[in-house]
């Protein structure tokens, strides 16, 4: 498995679309004995929690592994111990790295840290063209809109969180840099002004569109009023949950399809969208299990507190029955679009688009964003209660030397865009909704309810 080619992996994934689910499961359990044996042998973390396995691996004998644990054993935990947590965060420092590759083999990723623990992600040869192959082969779900993509010079702007260590912009980098000819994929840091993402997608004219939802909800009124002017054949959301309400609205204001996978940095893409609109896991390549909060699995069609995700593809890092904080059901019904693997429905995120003086908004992964580089963080929340008022709870080491690099952070972004906004730091901890246990890390004043939320 390990060195994988790039045209390997899209024959190796092309093949298993003819499977049925049961071969499908043969697969996995062949490619689950390679990695836990690799881990086995080069992970003294793995080495540890494994002990001797003698006989066929059965998936539920293995242990339940958190991101925070992973990350606080990471320099055991990696495969190739010549690369440690150290060296990483060294080579961070210096933002111009972003989508360069650490000692020339592995891409660096982090995730955002909406679960409270950020974690840093290496992408092998073979992860990286694993994940390509997903999204070249999955990726769209009709034909005629890859062809009209293709047909229209494969332009591509990404509505997201650019100059940070971040899947999204840190493979668009990557590819900037090794193809410096190739004009075609842009990042637009959702952070800026609307008028200047505006002024930025009109001189690009994108064909395909991607983004967090929330950042595509703001551009609704820019097309609507004529100021932005694109026609993109594709609109591709992921990030967070997109809701049937604002893909119909997105459909119907740029007069093109709307679609989304379901992804997360660990994993690659999990589920890619089909025909019918539903999320087929990628079983070739993933186990995912639906559990409870104790880890007991959840039967197919019905409503599981979280997953825990296999990567059978990522030898430098083995995400073993990884905990994904995510509530979901997976349905294990026949598809009409033909394909044979289970499809999953995700219950989504919940944070909310803040709205500021003389029309402001903020995408609420951009706050996220910013929170979650400014300080060491283990879990927060931003709640409006006015257009120039906003509350931080905080749960960290050193809380209020945690508030005030954040504090920094968001009044650096308030001034560029000539705001004042007062920030607090509470003197309450972040926490779960108590009836219905969603965590928010954003919530707009209109939404904030203290009575729930104390």
């Amino acid at each position: 498995m390990k060195g994988m080619g790039i045209f390997r992996a899209l024959r190796t994934t092309h093949r298993s679309r003819t499977m049925t689910r049961q071969q499908v499961q043969v697969l996995q359990q062949e490619r689950l004995a390679q990695l836990v044996q690799h881990a086995q042998k080069h992970s003294p973390y793995f080495e540890k929690r494994l002990g001797q396995l003698n006989g066929p691996v059965h998936l539920e004998d293995l242990p339940v592994t958190q991101k925070h644990e992973l990350m606080n054993h990471f320099d055991d935990w990696v495969t190739d111990q010549s690369v440690t947590k150290r060296d990483i965060e060294q080579f961070m420092e210096n933002t111009d790295n972003i989508g360069r590759k650490l000692n020339g083999r592995y891409l660096v990723n982090t995730t955002s840290g909406s679960t409270g623990h950020p974690a840093i992600v290496l992408y092998d040869k073979t992860t990286m063209n694993v994940v390509s192959a997903i999204a070249t082969l999955r990726g769209v779900a009709r034909r005629q809109d890859l062809l009209a993509f293709l047909k229209n010079g494969k332009r591509t702007a990404g509505l997201f969180v650019d100059g940070g260590f971040y899947l999204s912009n840190g493979t668009v980098r990557w590819n900037q840099l090794r193809m410096p000819w190739r004009k075609n994929q842009i990042i637009v840091d959702v952070r800026q002004g609307t008028s200047a993402i505006v002024q930025k997608l009109n001189d690009f004219q994108p064909a395909l569109l991607g983004g967090y939802p929330t950042a595509l909800e703001l551009l609704l009124p820019e097309q609507q009023s004529g100021k932005l002017q694109i026609a993109p054949v594709l609109i591709m959301a992921g990030g967070e949950h997109l809701g049937a309400e604002l893909r119909m609205r997105l459909q119907e204001t740029f007069g093109c399809t709307v679609q989304s996978t379901y992804a997360c940095t660990e994993a690659g893409i999990i589920a890619c969208e089909c025909g019918e609109g539903r999320y087929h896991l990628n079983e070739d390549w993933l186990i995912v299990e639906a559990v409870d909060f104790e880890f007991q699995p959840i039967a197919d069609g019905l409503a599981a507190e979280q997953l825990l995700i296999t990567n059978l593809f990522n030898y430098t890092q083995p995400f073993i029955r990884y905990v994904v904080t995510d509530r979901a059901t997976i349905y294990a019904d026949p598809c009409p679009c033909g394909r044979t693997t289970r499809w999953i429905e995700l219950e989504g995120r919940t944070d909310d688009i803040l709205h500021f003086a003389d029309n402001v908004k903020v995408s609420p992964l951009s706050f996220q964003s910013m929170i979650a580089e400014s300080a060491p963080i283990e879990r927060f929340q931003l709640i409006q209660h006015s257009e120039n008022k906003l509350e931080l709870r905080l749960e960290a080491q050193d809380r209020e030397a945690a508030f005030t690099a954040a504090e920094g952070m968001l009044q650096s972004f308030f001034r560029d865009h000539s705001l004042q906004v007062d920030i607090f730091l509470s003197d309450k901890m972040p926490q779960a909704h108590p009836k219905s246990g969603k965590f928010k890390h954003i919530y707009a004043n209109t939404d904030y309810l203290p009575e729930k939320i104390t």
